[in-house]
């Protein structure tokens, strides 16, 4: 009998420590999940953004789920890894869904990706935290648009804040260089519409792949156009980087300023000594962190995850919307509850600076209050 007390003790420790290994604490052994999907870039070229923003949701999951969970629940984090490829965006929805049960999405890294995997998110009922400034993702012309949630801010503002440090320098005369992907093209498309009413022209627009390596005729081409400066709409930190280089090796000493894309030591490193001088328009500045930050940043580290860029923020978000929309629910978490609940998260306050504000009619939740100007210093981002 002792021996049959001692196996059984044992075997309950065993599923305890096994339940802990894998993400839910002894203390929710027998009670239901909150499941959350994640559709990050952990491989392709948004890898430098999709790694943070796993890292960092699985971090603050955890520490949720330390201090009690979500009305009793655990969270449980399913990750999709969709290599940065559209495609595997929205085969990712139907996996997570069908196999997980996941109740809500965080992602997709990139716009392209959201866009691409929205349609299937709606058909199955599920909401989508999209960490992108992306402009079309939360257009309400999208019969997806009750589905799709912003976690950042809109690059409709953010643009407007390039356009405007440039306009404060006295520039005229600009060129543009965005990715040809959805994220740089919507912003490239905006800023050519209100250039205009700002007293500036846009003299020069080139594009570049978001794999491409090489960008001297495009930097060649700008400088022969004879700029104020440079308008850089690109989020891979690989690709802006190649463009300051190309930019200092053929000659273009214009301004440059870029999106929150590259708010990020990857793009610091990437850049190398071109980047100095190089301003850009951030949601998050490690270097100089706000208050709200400070507290993930203690997160992170203590995990040997130190923060690297903006990604961290834009994910922790997504997941503290949805789970103050799971906690304000009195029924079942279903995606079409927590979709409804939502749009009347306000007033949150997340790791950002700024509070989190949806409506039925604001699915972009962050203001014009939230982006800042830095410039890179002796490989730091120094506010302006």
């Amino acid at each position: 009998m002792e021996h049959l007390t001692r196996l059984i003790r044992f075997s309950i420790v065993a599923v305890c420590a096994l339940l802990t290994l894998f993400g839910v604490s002894s203390a929710f052994a027998e009670e239901k999940t909150l499941d959350i999907g994640m559709i990050f870039s952990l491989s392709g070229p948004a890898a430098p953004f999709g790694i943070p923003e796993r890292d960092a949701a699985e971090i603050v999951a955890k520490d949720i789920n330390d201090k009690g969970g979500v009305n009793g629940r655990a969270i449980r984090l399913h990750i999709f890894d969709d290599a940065t490829n559209p495609t595997e965006t929205a085969r990712g929805v139907t996996q997570l869904v069908q196999k997980n049960k996941v109740v809500a999405i965080l992602g997709a890294t990139t716009g392209s990706g959201t866009l691409a995997a929205a349609p299937v998110a709606m058909r199955y009922e599920v909401p989508m935290l999209a960490p992108n400034g992306t402009v079309d993702i939360v257009d309400k012309g999208n019969r997806f648009y009750p589905w799709v949630f912003r976690s950042t801010t809109n690059d409709v503002i953010n643009a407007q804040k390039m356009l405007d440090a440039f306009v404060s320098d006295g520039a005229k005369k600009l060129a543009i260089l965005h990715e040809e992907n959805a994220y740089g093209k919507a912003a490239s498309d905006y800023i050519h519409e209100v250039a205009a009413k700002s007293g500036v022209t846009i003299v020069e627009t080139v594009g570049a792949a978001s794999k491409a390596i090489d960008l001297t005729s495009q930097a060649t081409k700008i400088r022969n156009a004879g700029v104020d400066g440079v308008l850089m709409q690109v989020s891979s930190p690989a690709l802006g980087g190649a463009f300051v280089r190309a930019a200092k090796q053929v000659g273009l000493n214009s301004p440059i300023i870029g999106p929150i894309g590259l708010g990020q030591k990857a793009f610091i490193e990437a850049a190398g000594d071109a980047g100095e001088g190089v301003r850009l328009v951030v949601v998050a500045n490690w270097d100089a962190p706000a208050p709200e930050m400070e507290e993930l940043g203690k997160l992170l580290v203590a995990a040997d995850k130190p923060p690297r860029g903006f990604g961290e923020l834009m994910a922790t978000n997504g997941l503290l919307a949805v789970v103050a929309a799971a906690k304000s629910l009195h029924t079942e978490p279903t995606g079409k509850a927590i979709r409804d609940a939502l749009e009347n998260v306000c007033g949150l306050q997340t790791y950002s600076t700024g509070k989190l504000c949806y409506s039925a009619d604001n699915h972009d939740g962050w203001g014009e209050d939230v982006p800042l100007l830095v410039e890179i210093r002796n490989g730091k981002f120094l506010p302006k």
